[in-house]
């Protein structure tokens, strides 16, 4: 599963109102119409991560590992935050 706060655009200390509004503006550029397997993602990674609660849940309780995809996307973001041009 990738990272919901990835998918959404916030950071892992984002508030109720960030992600809601990050949510909001991911479904507003990928309607179901356009790309229907996307907009289930968004809203999947929304629903994991939309409450305090479900947050906490999710840090205390996820034991799905990481991907390889989700691997190579964390340490190519990390690489490129690394490179000054």
């Amino acid at each position: 599963m990738t990272d919901p706060y990835r998918l959404l655009g916030v950071p892992d200390t984002a508030d109720d109102a960030a992600i809601r509004a990050a949510y909001l503006a991911a479904i507003r550029a990928c309607p179901p119409e356009r790309d229907r397997s996307r907009f289930e993602q968004v809203r999947a990674a929304y629903e994991s991560i939309a409450t305090a609660r479900d947050r906490l849940a999710r840090a205390l309780f996820d034991p799905t590992p990481p991907t390889v995809q989700d691997v190579l996307a964390i340490l190519s973001a990390d690489w490129l935050s690394l490179i000054h041009i």
